[in-house]
């Protein structure tokens, strides 16, 4: 039977030798699990959770729905699930108008809409409304992709609480029309259904035409009853809306861009950890190609299916569309007059730089 002495000596031992295990454990970063401890990773975990919403005003079939479709695939799966995006389409929040204002007052995280639907918040998303500033679709993407013009942009919109993260499309813009138009010319007195926007209007007007304001949902008809002889939009909504079955042309003027943004409140942008900040923009930009890559298949169906309809499309020459974009200089007038010409400057600089 050990003595008394003994017993002191072994304890005294087992409690040294626990407490240089303990010592060296912690100095190799290992921390003892206690209850604190396991409360402490269960709140670490909850603060890093995310659930978003998405609003839009368009519909489950178009463009900017499949573009967030893809941003909520991507995102979930590479946080593990801790990031829950809800995509709320067709004006379940409101219109774009409404929208833009949630996301400025927080209500929204982000939202989708074209350059236009932003320009009553951010004047200077105006800049898209230039006529003929962009050569062909691959000038256009490749000056969209340009980060530093992107910040340009976020320097009038993030005051606001606006950020832009990125700029899909939807190709071009273009006319329709039951007159054949293949010189500038034919355009003179043209009934022309518009969007009620100060730009495109002025455009119009400079060719010679007779701009009217249409609510959307109205266009079929006018065009069917004469009411209006031509109208213009994207491929995606001629075809979407059947504008060719009362339609005999369709001019491929690529007057204007059909731009998509992707836009998120800034403060939340701002808030978020640096990890999940490079994982919001890996997303984004994934997305963006992604809709680019479905824009073209598209684009490229919907030239089929109005091409079967009978419907003839005219495309119009390089030398036309130079003679309209001189005749249209007044809107790069008016546009100076109420835009920062440093911004203006930089997407024509930027045009040219990359135009072959």
């Amino acid at each position: 039977m050990l003595s008394k002495k003994v017993s002191v000596v072994i304890l005294a031992g087992l409690l040294l030798t626990g407490l240089v295990a303990g010592l060296l454990l912690t100095g190799l970063g290992f921390r003892p699990f206690t209850a604190a401890a396991g409360r402490r990773a269960d709140s670490q975990k909850a603060a890093r959770t995310y659930s978003w919403t998405v609003a839009m005003a368009v519909s489950e079939e178009t463009l900017n729905y499949k573009m967030f479709e893809k941003f909520k695939e991507l995102i979930e799966a590479r946080s593990n699930g801790t990031i829950k995006v809800n995509i709320f389409p067709g004006g379940q929040l409101g219109n774009d108008t409404e929208q833009i204002q949630g996301l400025i007052n927080g209500s929204n995280d982000f939202c989708s809409t074209i350059t236009t639907g932003v320009t009553s918040f951010v004047k200077e998303y105006s800049v898209f409304d230039l006529p003929n500033a962009f050569p062909n679709i691959e000038v256009m993407r490749t000056v969209l992709d340009d980060h530093s013009f992107i910040d340009a942009l976020n320097l009038y919109g993030e005051p606001k609480n606006i950020k832009l993260m990125g700029f899909a499309d939807a190709g071009f813009r273009e006319m329709a029309s039951n007159i054949p138009i293949n010189s500038v010319n034919d355009i003179r007195g043209l009934k022309m259904r518009v969007i009620q926007d100060p730009y495109h209007i002025a455009y119009w007007r400079a060719l010679g035409a007779n701009p009217l304001a249409m609510d959307f949902s109205e266009v079929y008809i006018g065009l069917q009853q004469k009411i209006i002889d031509a109208m213009e939009c994207p491929y995606m909504l001629l075809v979407a809306n059947k504008f060719y079955e009362v339609q005999r042309y369709i001019i491929e003027s690529d007057h204007l861009p059909h731009i998509l943004v992707f836009l998120m409140n800034n403060n939340l942008y701002n808030s978020l950890p640096g990890d999940i900040k490079n994982l919001v923009d890996q997303c984004v930009n994934e997305s963006v190609v992604y809709t680019r890559q479905l824009a073209d298949e598209s684009i490229a169906a919907d030239k089929k299916t109005v091409e079967n309809s009978g419907t003839r499309i005219i495309s119009l020459t390089p030398a036309v569309k130079e003679e309209i974009q001189r005749r249209a200089s007044s809107v790069y007038d008016l546009a100076r007059q109420n835009l920062d010409n440093k911004l203006i400057d930089s997407l024509l600089t930027a045009v040219q730089n990359v135009s072959p």
